[in-house]
């Protein structure tokens, strides 16, 4: 596996909290991040350095980011915090350096439920099959009389 002590640390951070808070994701500031992996991590890292690290993570599919974003019609948009979660790959990670077992990888996988089916979707505008249609006061009356001949 690619990667360094440093990506360990993440995933080893981020397997712990979810055990903590008994859930497959956290959403964590990017100031808690830096005080967690100061205070138990031993690392002494910038904000924009933690986020150059998960991007990498990311790009490697050893972990998943959902950026939650509002829109508030007086503010703009308010930026939420981020959604973390392991993937597969960060879950071989840690199985490989003796972390967690491979049952507790495999439950930990079983049990999650996958970004993309939690993810909100728009609605689409337009007609749907309830809705009369455009011409809201139309009744259908059959098909046009054909003329005799």
């Amino acid at each position: 596996m690619r990667g360094s002590k440093v990506d360990l640390k993440i995933c080893v951070m981020l397997w712990d909290k979810c055990r903590h808070f008994k859930n497959h994701y956290i959403y964590p500031s990017q100031e808690t991040w830096v005080k967690w992996l100061r205070n138990q991590g031993g690392l002494e890292v910038s904000r924009r350095t933690i986020n150059r690290y998960f991007r990498e993570l990311q790009n490697r599919m050893q972990i998943n980011r959902i950026r939650r974003v509002k829109h508030d019609p007086i503010k703009g948009m308010l930026f939420l915090t981020t959604l973390y979660s392991l993937n597969w790959l960060g879950i071989k990670l840690l199985v490989m350096n003796g972390i967690i077992t491979r049952d507790e990888g495999r439950e930990y996988l079983k049990n999650c439920i996958q970004f993309k089916a939690r993810v909100h979707r728009k609605q689409k505008r337009g007609i749907s099959p309830g809705e009369p249609g455009f011409l809201k006061n139309y009744t259908y009356y059959g098909e046009p009389q054909k003329e005799p001949g």
